[in-house]
C-alpha cells in the first residue's frame, strides 16, 4: 500500500502532512504535482487591462502568486480593485499580500465562481472592467452552464502549465527510486509497496499520470483508487471505469480530500505507528 499525491507537500496542512506520514509509514506518501508552471510575459496592452481592472478573476494559486509576486509590483501605481479568488485559503494568502478587497464564491469551483459573476455583474457601472487571468489549461467544471449566457468575461494569459516528455521521466524515476528505499525498510516477506491510492488535483495530472503509469506499471496496483477535488476530474476518471472518490461539498475540498484518504487507510501494524 502506497499513496501518491499530484500536490505539493508544501501546500498540505501541516496536520495532514503529518496524520499521512503516520497513517502510511513506513513509506510516506509520495508528492508528485505533475506539471511545471511559469510565468509568461505580458504585453503592455495586457498590463495596461490589468491595471485599469476594477475585478481580476484567478482560480489557482500559482495565478495569484503569479499576480502578487510579478504583476503588482510591476504596475505604475498600486492596483485598488477587488480581487475574485476560487477559496478562502487564497483569501488568506491575498490579504497577507496586502490585498484587502477579496470576493470568493459559496463553492470552490467554477459553478460557484459562475453564480457570483452572475450576481455581481448586473450591479456593475457600464464601464466596469472585469479580467480573469488564467493559464493556458482549462477543462470546464462539470457543473458550468453548457449554454451560452450573457457572461462574457476576457481572460489575460499569465503563466502556463507544461509537461515534457524529460519530466516524464524524471517522475517515473522518483517513483521507483522512492518505492525500492520503502520496501528496502519494510522486511516483510509479503510486503507490496505499489501505488493503489491516488489523490489527483486536476484532469491534467490525471492524463499525466497515465503515461508515468504507462511507464513503470510494476510501481502501480492494478486496481488504484484515486481521490479527486472536484467533479471535472473525478468524471474523466470515472470514464475510465476507475473508483473514484470526490469530496461531498465543495468547500475546503482539499482537506476533505484528504480526511477521506486517511479514513479508508487500514491500521498501520509497525511498531513507528504507535
Amino acid at each position: 500500500m502506497t499513496v501518491l499525491i499530484t500536490y505539493p507537500r508544501h501546500r498540505i496542512p501541516r496536520d495532514l502532512q503529518d496524520r499521512l506520514d503516520l497513517a502510511t509509514a513506513p513509506i510516506p506518501p509520495l508528492y508528485l504535482p505533475l506539471r511545471r508552471l511559469r510565468a509568461v510575459p505580458l504585453s503592455s496592452q495586457d498590463r495596461d487591462c490589468i491595471a485599469r481592472s476594477d475585478y481580476l478573476i484567478v482560480t489557482s494559486n500559482f495565478a495569484l502568486s503569479t499576480l502578487i509576486d510579478h504583476i503588482l509590483p510591476s504596475l505604475d501605481s498600486a492596483w485598488r480593485g477587488t480581487l475574485i479568488a476560487l477559496s478562502r485559503k487564497m483569501e488568506v494568502s491575498a490579504n497577507a499580500a496586502g490585498l484587502r478587497h477579496v470576493l470568493v464564491p459559496d463553492e470552490e469551483n467554477r459553478h460557484g465562481l459562475h453564480r457570483l459573476l452572475t450576481t455581481l455583474m448586473p450591479t456593475l457601472p457600464p464601464d466596469a472592467v472585469v479580467t480573469e487571468l488564467c493559464g493556458n489549461l482549462h477543462v470546464p467544471d462539470s457543473h458550468e452552464p453548457s449554454h451560452k449566457t450573457d457572461i462574457d468575461v476576457p481572460k489575460i494569459r499569465i503563466y502556463e502549465n507544461t509537461w515534457e516528455p524529460i519530466d516524464k521521466q524524471r517522475a517515473a524515476d522518483e517513483i521507483r527510486r522512492s518505492l525500492a528505499v520503502g520496501k528496502a525498510h519494510d522486511s516483510t516477506t509479503d510486503n507490496d509497496v505499489r501505488i493503489d491510492r491516488i489523490v489527483v488535483t486536476s484532469p491534467s495530472a490525471y492524463q499525466r499520470l497515465q503515461g508515468i503509469i504507462a511507464a513503470t506499471p510494476e510501481s502501480f496496483s492494478k486496481k488504484i483508487t484515486y481521490y479527486t477535488l472536484g467533479p471535472s476530474t473525478a468524471r474523466i476518471i470515472a470514464a475510465d471505469h476507475h473508483p473514484v472518490i470526490l469530496p461531498t461539498t465543495n468547500t475546503n475540498v482539499l482537506r476533505q480530500t484528504l480526511t477521506q484518504l486517511l479514513r479508508a487507510l487500514p491500521p498501520c501494524p509497525k511498531p513507528q505507528c504507535a
